[in-house]
């Protein structure tokens, strides 16, 4: 396939620092979905070099949210418990229903 890809090449695109870890798993996706799309296309182009760097980028920044939201649910998950624990005797079913005015 295409030469191999410098960890380097995806934080220039990206604009940040990424782990190891964060490049090799980033990398690794890349190529299978490089392979599949090569496979069921037969695109010469996805075979570039670029191709892949481009790819590996797409992942560490699917990686990126995709922790991003796991840590904010989390987080809101924490806050509801920590409310829910101080405010015990507040009702839990408010139903606000507005009257139409005449």
């Amino acid at each position: 396939m295409s030469e191999v890809v410098n960890k380097r090449e995806v934080e220039e695109l990206l604009g940040c620092v990424i782990t190891d870890e964060q490049f090799n798993e980033a990398l690794d996706y890349a190529r299978r979905k490089q392979e599949y799309i090569y496979n069921r296309e037969r695109r010469a182009v996805v075979l570039q070099h670029w191709y892949l760097v481009k790819l590996t980028e797409e992942y560490v920044r699917s990686l990126a949210f995709s922790k991003f939201t796991m840590d904010l649910c989390s987080a809101l998950r924490d806050m509801e418990k920590e409310h829910s624990a101080i405010c015990q005797s507040a009702p839990t079913d408010n139903h606000i229903v507005a009257v139409p005015a005449l």
